[in-house]
């Protein structure tokens, strides 16, 4: 009888086994799983795509944002990003941007960078840039710094270069190799082409600030 007990015991035994086993593979899959609680898509106008390591896909609304997703937008497109800080970012028209890092700390500085390779953007930042933080947005020809504030970068207003102004906040700092220049009041903005320093910033006229303005919004 004991004998018999034993044998029925065994698969049991192996159950057990095989499901620890398949908790340890899953392991990875739960890492992965973390880096998307950057935040949710908001908004979505026209043609946009969802580049992710592993596929790519039509966003909807609601849909979780992953370090490393790269939103590719139409002509006519803009896509609307709600970070889980509350920071709100939106990609314009034919553009692309991705999320390269998003981490809030406790015991040291945020960090949240991003990458434009066309196009253009808008953010308005919300508490991540309240205490020691690192956001920035790298493009092809500078970086653009912030300290907390609502700003707008992009190209195609001015040929082969970079437009960024300050539209309100603590500040915007635009470096490439060869020089930084900081965007202190709300308004000023500054234009870079490569190989060269951020000009040095200015007052916008109304008509430019309306072709920033017309590239994110539909």
């Amino acid at each position: 009888m004991a004998h018999r007990m034993g044998r029925d015991l065994l698969p049991e035994v192996y159950v057990n086994r095989l499901l620890g086993i398949v908790a340890l593979l899953l392991v990875p899959s739960l890492v992965q799983a973390a880096p998307c609680r950057v935040g949710d898509v908001v908004r979505i106008v026209g043609d946009v795509r969802v580049e992710r390591p592993t596929r790519q896909f039509t966003p909807f609304i609601g849909v979780k944002v992953c370090m490393g997703d790269r939103f590719v937008t139409g002509p006519s497109s803009i896509v609307e990003l709600r970070l889980r800080d509350g920071s709100l970012v939106t990609v314009g028209k034919d553009s692309e941007f991705t999320i390269r890092e998003y981490r809030i700390y406790r015991d040291k500085p945020n960090v949240a960078t991003f990458d434009l390779a066309r196009g253009a953007f808008r953010s308005i930042t919300g508490f991540i840039t309240r205490r020691a933080h690192r956001y920035e947005v790298r493009t092809k020809v500078a970086t653009i710094g912030v300290r907390g504030t609502d700003f707008w970068g992009g190209y195609g207003l001015t040929e082969n270069g970079l437009d960024v102004i300050m539209l309100e906040g603590k500040g915007v700092y635009v470096q490439t190799a060869e020089g930084t220049v900081e965007l202190d009041k709300a308004g000023l903005g500054t234009t870079v082409v490569p190989g060269a320093a951020p000009t040095q910033p200015k007052s916008w006229g109304e008509d430019k600030v309306k072709r920033a303005v017309a590239t994110i919004t539909p």
